[in-house]
Parts: structure tokens; sequence; C-alpha cells
């Protein structure tokens, strides 16, 4: 997997944050990956929200693969420019 891309969507990085913090009740570092915080549970909830909101299509295994926030942002910015 990639390291920290120097330019991402910051506004898809932001409305990550904004649901994890939704599912989790708190607040989350850019640069820390969901499972610091919540479990797969809380991570399938996040990703059916993203979905049912935003169209994003993540798995809790791709919230997992990625090392942080920022990286999930990332490949989600990248999925977005390939349809």
């Amino acid at each position: 997997m990639p390291t920290e891309r120097v330019h991402t969507d910051e506004k898809i990085i932001f409305t990550l944050l904004s649901l994890a913090h939704e599912v989790l009740g708190i607040e989350c570092d850019p640069h820390r990956n969901f499972f610091e915080y919540g479990d797969s549970l809380a991570a399938t909830h996040m990703c059916t929200l993203a979905a049912s909101r935003h169209g994003w299509q993540i798995s809790a295994r791709d919230v997992y693969a990625w090392e942080s926030f920022t990286l999930l942002a990332d490949a989600i910015e990248r999925d977005k420019c390939d349809q």
C-alpha cells in the first residue's frame, strides 16, 4: 500500500471523519486507522452510511486495508475518477 499522498480531496477526508464521528461519537485523527478507534461492526456501519449518502463503495475490509483515513480518502478519490 502507498504511503501518505500529498494531495487528497479534503472534502472526502472531512466527510469520512464526520461519518466516523457519527458512528463512534469521537473525533478521529486523519492519519490514524479507523480500527484504532472502533471495531468491524462500526466500520460496516460507517461504510453503509458512506454508500447511502455519498455513493461510495467501500467495505470494512477497505477501511482495514488502508492505514489511515487519509489513504482511504485517496482510494475513494481514485475510485471516483475511474468511474
